[in-house]
């Protein structure tokens, strides 16, 4: 989980985000967010997509109205608000909308090529594995009912953006070093104890403070943010 990683056969322990990694999930949220954009003559290009993905929801949908409305220029309120009063939605609207499409959507959603037999690997082989994903728990119990093979083997080692012990979504490397102490099921054992007290705790006061576990954790990351993430894990 940093930049200064030793080499792969090292790594003791594996965290997968979700949307777009294991599950097709990211060309949906495209799909409803540009139906919902298209009466406006409006598109949300992949140029926009790449600066919210992996960041929490409002955070992202922020990102998405700034860029697609931009602030007017000397604008007090406009750059208060962080995009332009020409905007139909207020934030909670928009997302309010792009929900209600969501949902249904996300019971259909289709796996990404190779991610249940990477997943089933890893399990097989007693390697400790762990979603650590922005997406809000009940998303993602309904993105993983229509994908339980491929979560099956996770069981309950889940960590999600709205769980009650993470603070900072992505890019802050919160969730994944939450899914490290937290979510590996490894934390009441003599052996896990001992190594994840190599492995520098969750928040900013502990920001920079590597203690060298981490870079026994190996994360598989698709977007900007989830990657900034990792990195500085």
């Amino acid at each position: 989980m940093s930049d200064t990683s030793p080499e792969l056969s090292n790594v003791r322990a594996v965290l997968f985000d979700m949307d777009g990694l294991l599950i097709d999930s990211e060309r949906i949220y495209t799909d409803v967010v540009n139906q919902i954009l298209k009466p406006y003559g409006k598109e949300q290009t992949w140029e926009i997509k790449s600066k919210l993905m992996g960041k929490p929801e409002r955070p992202a949908t922020l990102v998405l109205l700034s860029e697609v409305w931009p602030p007017r220029p000397g604008n007090k309120e406009d750059e208060a608000r962080g995009y332009s009063g020409e905007c139909p939605f207020t934030l909670d609207d928009f997302l309010a909308e792009r929900n209600a499409k969501l949902l249904p959507a996300f019971e259909k959603v289709p796996p990404m090529p190779g991610a249940l037999r990477l997943v089933q690997h890893l399990a097989h082989h007693n390697i400790p594995i762990c979603v650590a994903t922005g997406s809000k728990r009940h998303n993602f119990n309904i993105k993983a009912r229509a994908n339980a093979d491929i979560f099956a083997p996770f069981g309950e080692r889940v960590v999600c953006g709205d769980d009650a012990d993470l603070q900072r979504g992505k890019p802050s490397p919160d969730v994944f070093l939450l899914a490290a102490h937290r979510g590996l099921g490894i934390q009441d054992t003599p052996a896990g104890k001992e190594w994840l007290r190599t492995i520098r705790l969750p928040g900013e006061e502990h920001d920079g403070k590597f203690l060298g576990g981490e870079g026994q954790v190996l994360v598989f990351e698709d977007a900007l943010a989830g990657l900034s993430a990792g990195m500085k894990a």
